[in-house]
């Protein structure tokens, strides 16, 4: 008598089964979180690029400003007899919304009036005021203009005639108009700091 045996069907058992899924589950997640990941570090490289050229574009700006001195001071508005240098720097402005750390008037192109800048750190922000007539009425406004972000500190140096670094200018006593050179240290945050030297003609 022949006993005719049929081996059972392959297959995958219900573990097997489970341990599969569990694996792929495991993969989805891992490829999810290095695709985060990547598009994460991808986002901060574009925003630290976005912020060095914005930081590159402010040197390029401040260097062709500082080039251009002209040597007018100007009247402020106030009424009083005393005009305002051709360069005047503070290191600190107050609460004045019109006020500079660093104010001087700058040449334009043939044909256009010259006119009064100004640079300033306020409320993290580095931003440029421009008056587009150098001697102001009593009610006259700077427009302003956000240049930089997230700045931890911005300071100016003026270098005078003796080759000393003063904070301040006019120095008293001193009947140079214009300094030699403007030093613009800037806090950035994170340990980075800058530093730019710009001699002026």
């Amino acid at each position: 008598m022949k006993c005719n045996l049929t081996r059972p069907a392959a297959g995958l058992t219900l573990i097997e089964l489970l341990v599969a899924v569990a694996l792929l589950a495991l993969l989805t997640v891992m490829a999810y979180r290095g695709i985060d990941s990547m598009s994460r570090t991808s986002q901060h490289s574009l925003a630290e690029g976005d912020r060095w050229q914005a930081v590159a574009l402010f040197f390029e700006r401040f260097a062709n400003d500082v080039a251009q001195p002209a040597r007018r001071p100007v009247r402020d508005g106030s009424g009083g007899a005393k005009p305002l240098p051709e360069w005047w720097g503070r290191q600190q402005v107050g609460d004045d919304a019109t006020a500079a750390q660093l104010e001087f008037s700058r040449k334009s192109p043939a044909g256009r009036d010259e006119i009064r800048l100004g640079y300033r750190l306020r409320d993290d922000k580095v931003e440029l005021l421009i008056w587009n007539v150098l001697d102001r009425a009593p009610s006259s406004q700077p427009e302003v203009y956000v240049l930089l972000e997230d700045v931890g500190s911005l300071n100016f140096r003026y270098l005078d005639a003796a080759g000393t670094w003063q904070l301040t200018w006019p120095v008293a006593g001193n009947a140079e108009v214009l300094p030699r050179a403007v030093a613009v240290e800037m806090d950035l945050g994170k340990g980075v700091k800058l530093q730019r030297v710009f001699a002026l003609p």
